[in-house]
């Protein structure tokens, strides 16, 4: 005999609720809020251990450090195994809570195309355009060069125009008609733009809606987690340099 917490389809034995998972995460970085969604649109219980981007704690902190030699965010340990990476993440909490099928699904073809989307991801939507464009420059003191700018800015137009053409094409989402992680970390990604003012999904009547999806789907999670771009938002603390992305 075990209690059990039976919570949207998550069924977890009592053991498992008091010894909560751990995310190290800070909402700056738009893989970290794809975790942090699914974390809270599938109310998992879990611990948010804030590392500050800002000031560099993903190098001081000795926790993290010590599971992921990158210094980077997201990391999670849950009950003493720890792991990095916002792919291998995601997919592990699907398994390890059982959440609903549509996150990450069992039928072998529809899961492949959530493999698929997730696998094209990292080189093409997410290209570090904002990085090499607003981050390096205030943390190294000196601009990124021409060359550079123009490289990922255009493989970040490319990879929209794909986003629009191909994986939204007769979907409503990227992986298929339900939502999915891999749209988790798209919507991660195109959204971090805002903090430069910039609409990637301008004239863009797919993702435009596919955007407005996500958001009715996260719910309250959404203005919860997304407070921190929004502040950057209505300060108007723009960033300019996007001039190849035209």
């Amino acid at each position: 005999f075990f209690l059990a917490h039976v919570r949207g389809g998550v069924n977890l034995e009592q053991s498992e609720i008091m010894s909560k998972l751990r995310l190290f995460a800070d909402t700056a970085s738009p893989v970290t809020r794809a975790v942090m969604l699914l974390l809270a649109t599938n109310n998992v219980p879990h611990e948010f251990v804030h590392i500050s981007l800002k000031d560099g704690e993903q190098h001081t902190n000795q926790e993290l450090v010590s599971i992921n030699p990158n210094h980077t965010v997201p990391a999670i340990e849950d009950n003493g195994f720890a792991m990095f990476e916002s792919t291998a993440i995601l997919k592990y909490i699907c398994n390890k809570y059982d959440l609903p099928d549509h996150w990450y699904p069992k039928d072998i073809q529809k899961r492949a195309r959530v493999d698929e989307a997730m696998s094209w991801f990292p080189q093409n939507l997410r290209c570090k355009a904002f990085y090499v464009a607003c981050v390096l420059p205030r943390k190294t003191g000196q601009p990124t060069s021409e060359d550079v700018l123009k490289l990922t800015q255009t493989t970040l137009k490319k990879s929209v125009d794909i986003v629009e053409s191909y994986f939204l094409k007769n979907r409503k989402f990227v992986a298929g008609d339900e939502i999915s992680i891999a749209d988790l970390l798209f919507f991660g990604e195109v959204t971090q733009y805002w903090r430069m003012g910039k609409n990637l999904c301008e004239g863009k009547s797919a993702m435009t809606q596919w955007i407005e999806d996500c958001k009715t789907f996260f719910g309250a999670h959404f203005d919860e987690i997304y407070k921190g771009v929004y502040k950057t938002i209505e300060s108007k603390v723009f960033f300019t340099e996007m001039e190849y992305y035209k």
